[in-house]
């Protein structure tokens, strides 16, 4: 038996997270064959995600449990402001993208979706700590993943991966994780944990696959 609910959560859903670490989109970033045009839709529809991402930290700060918790949600708006969205901004530009070209961008159906997903969880803590989590969870093991493999040449790929394999992103996960454990410790909110957990992991394969298409 796992020893953390985060753990045994993640390994519930491991079909999920496997399908996401071999799509062709994430795989063609990590050996560089990905098409630049293809990436550039990652740019501007992660772009897109991100606001909603940000609003659905906000809300985690105003409803944490504890002002240690409430710490690490602004902490965490802070690195994707200024870490995670300058990564996009820099992309945008060496791709000829200003941010109104980001900014008024018609998001792809699996974006709609999963910026919807985020919005249902908005007003219940459980439920946006276990909507949050898969993406960082997710992002950080694509990129140790592909950081191992070392096959990438590709400057803008090898930034993407340096910054989700970066030790200020691999603590917010572990921090997102230390979070699911605290919420679980309450048995109505483990149900709604490991719904929203699940429905965020297949978010993630749906929108590689939406990139990969291209809509």
């Amino acid at each position: 038996m796992l020893s953390s609910l985060a753990a045994q959560i993640k390994a519930d859903n491991t079909a999920l997270f496997d399908a996401a670490l071999q799509h062709p989109f994430v795989q063609g970033i990590g050996n560089g064959s990905l098409p630049k045009a293809y990436f550039a839709r990652w740019i501007v529809q992660d772009w897109l995600y991100l606001q909603a991402y940000l609003h659905t930290l906000q809300q985690a700060c105003h409803l944490a449990p504890d002002p240690s918790a409430r710490r690490f949600w602004q902490d965490l708006v802070r690195l994707t402001q200024e870490e995670e969205l300058d990564l996009h901004r820099g992309l945008a530009a060496k791709f000829g993208l200003s941010q109104t070209d980001l900014d008024n961008a018609m998001p792809y159906s699996a974006t709609t979706e999963y910026v919807n997903t985020l919005q249902s969880a908005n007003g219940n803590y459980a439920g946006i700590v276990a909507t949050l989590t898969p993406c960082a969870v997710g992002y950080a093991d694509i990129a140790q993943h592909l950081q191992a493999q070392d096959t990438c040449t590709d400057p803008d790929y090898r930034a993407w991966i340096d910054t989700y394999t970066d030790a200020a992103f691999k603590n917010a996960v572990a921090q997102f994780e230390a979070e699911i454990d605290y919420c679980g410790q309450n048995e109505q909110d483990r149900a709604v944990i490991q719904h929203a957990y699940t429905t965020a992991a297949q978010c993630e394969v749906n929108f590689w696959q939406s990139l990969w298409l291209g809509q």
